[in-house]
């Protein structure tokens, strides 16, 4: 895959990083709904709390792993628009990449946020 393509899923295709910020906002949903006895469901929490608040700037931690996905790069090469690049895929990314995200959330909160529970 060319660099110029992976560059460009994570600078400049709008609508898949519109698109990854509804899969963002999905998967924040899921942790408000999951069961309080899901492991570190605090921080899990605390992400999901910040993520409704900000979540273009939540998202902007996932757009390198949408990048990085073979089978997006796949479908920008066939189609630069990202139109083809189907929504599984997006959330796929997302749900993936999560765990990731919720650690480096707790290691490194941003700034003038608390997120200890």
């Amino acid at each position: 895959m060319s660099l110029e393509i992976i560059y460009s899923i994570k600078y400049s295709i709008p609508a898949l990083f519109q698109r990854t910020e509804s899969a963002v906002i999905i998967a924040a949903r899921d942790i408000y709904n999951e069961a309080t006895s899901t492991p570190d469901h605090a921080h899990r929490l605390k992400w999901a709390q910040y993520t409704n608040v900000n979540s273009s700037v939540s998202t902007i931690y996932f757009m390198w792993s949408l990048a990085m996905n073979s089978t997006i790069q796949a479908a920008v090469e066939a189609d630069p628009s990202g139109e083809t690049v189907t929504d599984n895929d997006i959330q796929f990314v997302v749900s993936s990449s999560l765990p990731q995200v919720l650690d480096d959330f707790k290691a490194n909160p941003p700034p003038g946020f608390n997120s200890t529970p």
